[in-house]
């Protein structure tokens, strides 16, 4: 919504463990300007924006190759793209053809950054090693940060973020007859409320609806949380208009 993400001549393309990966010059964009405030450090200075921004490609790169993993351990090959505020693993052809399958895969990219983030917190008590030095202390540090609060915000039912999709595949293995305009309107709400509480958390940062809050919304997450409810809202749109269902596990090639 917010950058093209087609292919451009300052793409960089690699692959990791048989995955083809593009990462667009947006991504490193949006890792800097979320991580501007690790400018304030006095020890490493623009170094630790550097060490942000590497923490962060390592963290969502890890997050995105869950994903890959288990969509092939179910035989559905996958490529990955990290992108503007993240990336994306997209499959080649379809998604596999089973609401438990595609809900495996919604979580296991928030489960692999919860493993990673274990074997940081481990090595760190085992060996002590983010202790020798500013920059692994900060390197460290970063990689845990992103690890958990971006593996729980992804959580939010939100579509198209990983609770929002495992949203929709549970309601579709309960036997939801239209899952997805569901999806969308739930998405919509739970952004709606995280934006009351970010604007009161604004105003009112004592409020005793907002003080439990461990951390506030940036103007940046404020603008994409608007663009992905503005999102929500027209595909909820497209699926109104729509009159026929069809089961997501049946052939393609019947749609």
């Amino acid at each position: 919504m917010l950058f093209d993400n087609a292919p451009t001549p300052l793409d960089i393309n690699f692959r990791v463990a048989g995955f083809p990966v593009r990462v667009t010059p947006w991504f490193w964009l949006t890792m800097a300007l979320l991580g501007s405030w690790t400018m304030d450090d006095r020890v490493l200075g623009p170094l630790a924006l550097v060490l942000w921004v590497v923490a962060g490609f390592v963290s969502i790169l890890v997050h995105e190759l869950g994903h890959s993993v288990s969509a092939r351990w179910f035989r559905t090959p996958s490529l990955i793209v990290l992108t503007a505020f993240g990336g994306y693993a997209q499959y080649y052809d379809r998604a596999p053809p089973s609401g438990w399958r595609r809900l495996v895969v919604c979580l296991m990219g928030p489960i692999a950054g919860f493993i990673l983030l274990g074997l940081v917190y481990v090595s760190q008590l085992s060996t002590g090693w983010m202790e020798l030095h500013p920059v692994l202390w900060a390197f460290g540090k970063y990689i845990g940060i992103q690890c958990l609060v971006w593996g729980l915000f992804n959580l939010l039912p939100i579509y198209p973020m990983d609770g929002g999709q495992a949203m929709r595949e549970v309601f579709y293995i309960c036997g939801m007859r239209r899952p997805d305009p569901a999806t969308h309107t739930v998405s919509i709400g739970v952004i709606g409320v995280l934006i009351i509480l970010a604007g009161l958390r604004q105003v009112n940062p004592e409020h005793p609806a907002v003080a439990w809050m461990p951390f506030s919304f940036g103007p940046i997450t404020i603008v994409w949380l608007v663009l992905i409810g503005i999102q929500n809202w027209q595909m909820l749109q497209q699926y109104s208009k729509q009159r026929t269902w069809f089961s997501d596990d049946g052939d393609a090639w019947k749609r």
